[in-house]
C-alpha cells in the first residue's frame, strides 16, 4: 500500500514522485560573466523548481572533463540508498564518497544564475562559455569544443562497435 506523505521529509506523495522524475533534455550554450556566474538554462530550472533546494549540486565528472549535475532530489536519493541498499560493491561505495565530498551546493540567484567554483572550471576546462548537456535525470556541463570532441569520439566508437541505444536501458548510477 502507498502511503500518502513520504515520513523522513512530510512531503505529499504525489510531490515527491514529481521530484523524483527530473527530466534533462537537449543541450544549451550560455556565456559565462567575469565572475564565473552562469544562467542554468530555463527548461532545467523548470525541472528542478519543485525540489527542496533552489539551485543545482555540482562535482567534477571522474569520466570526462566536465562537470556533472544534478537535483538535491536525487543525491538525497542516492543518500538514502546508502542507508538501505547493502548491495555496493567497496569501489562503488568508494565512488559514491567522491561524489558526496566533492558536491557542491550552487544557488539560483534572481535571474537564474550559479556561480561555478573555481575548482570546477579549472576540471573542466571552462572559460568563457558553458554547454549544458542534458542527461535524462541528470545534465553535465562541459567547455563546448571538449564536447564537440566527445562527442566524435563517441559517434565514432557507436559506428565501429554497432551501438544502438534504444535496444538498451542507461545503466543505473549515471
Amino acid at each position: 500500500m502507498v502511503q500518502n506523505t513520504i515520513k523522513s521529509h512530510n512531503i505529499p506523495y504525489k510531490e515527491k514522485l514529481e521530484r523524483i522524475m527530473a527530466l534533462f533534455l537537449s543541450k544549451t550554450l550560455n556565456k559565462i560573466d567575469a565572475k564565473s556566474r552562469v544562467s542554468v538554462p530555463s527548461a532545467f530550472r523548470n525541472t528542478l523548481k519543485n525540489q527542496t533546494f533552489k539551485g543545482i549540486i555540482a562535482f567534477p565528472s571522474y569520466t570526462n572533463k566536465c562537470i556533472d549535475s544534478c537535483g538535491i532530489d536525487r543525491m538525497e536519493e542516492i543518500s538514502n540508498s546508502l542507508d538501505h541498499n547493502n548491495t555496493y560493491s567497496q569501489d562503488e561505495f568508494d565512488l559514491i564518497s567522491l561524489y558526496f565530498g566533492e558536491a557542491e551546493r550552487l544557488s539560483f540567484d534572481k535571474e537564474g544564475r550559479v556561480i561555478l567554483p573555481k575548482n570546477l572550471v579549472e576540471h573542466s576546462e571552462i572559460k568563457d562559455q558553458a554547454l549544458f548537456v542534458g542527461l535524462g535525470p541528470t545534465f553535465q556541463i562541459w567547455e563546448p569544443t571538449n564536447f564537440n570532441s566527445q562527442k566524435v569520439q563517441t559517434i565514432k566508437n557507436a559506428k565501429l562497435k554497432n551501438l544502438n541505444p534504444r535496444l538498451k536501458p542507461i545503466p543505473k548510477g549515471i
